[in-house]
């Protein structure tokens, strides 16, 4: 097993709502883009605070996209910003949290946001080394507002009749959404290893991504994997959503 991940939480005192997290991301990609060059200096791109492919000026004036870039629908968020306490709030993971820590230390005491100046005082910083393990047993944990199923998968999910059969699918994704986290932070585990199953489907509602409506699953599942709080699993997480929580009630052995 590979493997270490350096993670960086940080929690603000600026009230947020669900619908702001967009506009959030916005004004701290706007404050980052002020620091380029020195993010550049530091080997750290500024691309993973919005997981977009940036443009780049050519000798003869064109913009062309920055080629050798992952597709940002595939690339699994190492910046991704949440609501904590009805506030506002950003992990970063792996060069993420680098970029996050540069980032707080080159930006103003103010961040502009929605045509308003708000204070970036901190109302939590965590700044830690994550050593994914497999553990003897199983711990709970909590997945809130997960965007599970892309179009193939919700005709799939419409057509079940049996809740055994959507629970199968759910294990699948989550399965594959950890996979996905894992390989986008260059961890490496022993497949066969990973022990998971869903436990219940809490809550079922339809938020909007993107303008559009997804369904969304509020869910608690089991896992031999020791996930860190807060990071986030399946579509939309550096918009708060799919956010993972452990729940210490009970230890299945």
């Amino acid at each position: 097993m590979k493997n270490l991940s350096t993670y960086t939480f940080m929690a603000f005192n600026l009230p947020l709502y669900p619908n702001q997290i967009r506009a959030f991301r916005g004004a701290v990609v706007e404050s980052v883009m002020k620091h380029k060059a020195v993010f550049e200096a530091a080997g750290l791109a500024t691309d993973v605070f919005h997981n977009h492919t940036e443009l780049v000026k050519q000798p003869a004036g064109v913009e062309l996209p920055v080629q050798n870039l992952p597709d940002n629908q595939f690339r699994y968020p190492l910046i991704q910003y949440k609501i904590k306490h009805k506030k506002a709030a950003i992990l970063g993971l792996g060069k993420g949290a680098q970029s996050l820590q540069l980032w707080m230390s080159l930006a103003d005491e103010m961040l502009n946001f929605r045509g308003d100046k708000f204070s970036l005082t901190l109302d939590e910083h965590q700044h830690n080394t994550w050593k994914p393990g497999l553990e003897k047993n199983l711990q709970y944990f909590r997945l809130n507002k997960w965007l599970p199923l892309n179009g193939e998968n919700f005709r799939e999910w419409q057509k079940m009749n049996r809740l055994s059969d959507r629970v199968q699918l759910l294990e699948k994704l989550i399965w594959g959404h950890l996979w996905h986290a894992l390989d986008g932070l260059g961890i490496t585990i022993e497949r066969k290893e990973l022990q998971l199953f869903l436990s219940s489907i809490d809550m079922m509602s339809f938020k909007n991504s993107y303008g559009i409506k997804r369904l969304a699953l509020d869910v608690t599942f089991a896992c031999n994997l020791n996930i860190p709080e807060e990071i986030g699993l399946g579509q939309g997480v550096s918009l708060g959503f799919g956010k993972v929580q452990g729940i210490s009630k009970k230890i299945i052995t």
